[in-house]
């Protein structure tokens, strides 16, 4: 049988001292960081719009598929309340890209609203890792709606002169010298 463990007075000595002498109350638990960065983020997104992190994730739905291929959103440039979007395009669609610049800013307008961005700024260069084209024929450009014959009207003003050969493109620059010529001359 075993005999009951009577407390020392050294042991009773320190359960008192420690009665009388407690700590400070234990803090409470830090908040998630996301209810902090939520209140950080969420007047700072009001104030500056959308980020270039939102555009680079929806910029397929924005722009398309055709252009999503031959661009990506690199930032987004702020002077005074002047907003640029700067894209950077795959070689020679930088072309095509400045073209429809009109229509590319007015997609992000739609997707971020109305402090989207206001000017647009084409650098051309090598996209996400991805390898420029090699030649010419590789990057396609195909027309919406083929079918239509003002649209393959437009596509062929668009394309003229746009030949690969030497030769191809003197004959028409030519044609289309001789061309404005003749407009001069029905004018007067």
């Amino acid at each position: 049988m075993k005999r009951p463990v009577t407390p020392s007075t050294l042991e009773s000595e320190a359960r008192r001292y420690l009665e009388q002498h407690r700590g400070r109350r234990a803090r409470p638990a830090a908040p998630p960081a996301a209810q902090a960065a939520e209140r950080v983020l969420r007047p700072l997104a009001k104030r500056f719009g959308v980020g270039i992190e939102q555009l680079e994730q929806h910029w397929t739905e924005i722009v398309g598929a055709r252009l999503a291929r031959w661009c990506d959103p690199v930032s987004i440039q702020r002077q005074g309340s002047v907003q640029t979007l700067v894209i950077q395009a795959r070689g020679p669609a930088g072309a095509v890209l400045q073209a429809e610049s009109r229509r590319i800013l007015e997609r992000v307008k739609l997707y971020a609203g109305h402090r989207a961005p206001t000017r647009l700024k084409v650098v051309q260069g090598r996209l996400g890792g991805q390898d420029a084209p090699k030649s010419p024929g590789q990057l396609q450009v195909t027309p919406a709606f083929p079918q239509q014959p003002e649209t393959l009207n437009r596509v062929k003003q668009v394309t003229d002169g746009v030949e690969k050969s030497t030769e191809a493109r003197l004959l028409s620059a030519l044609k289309r010298f001789d061309r404005s010529v003749q407009a001069r001359r029905n004018r007067t």
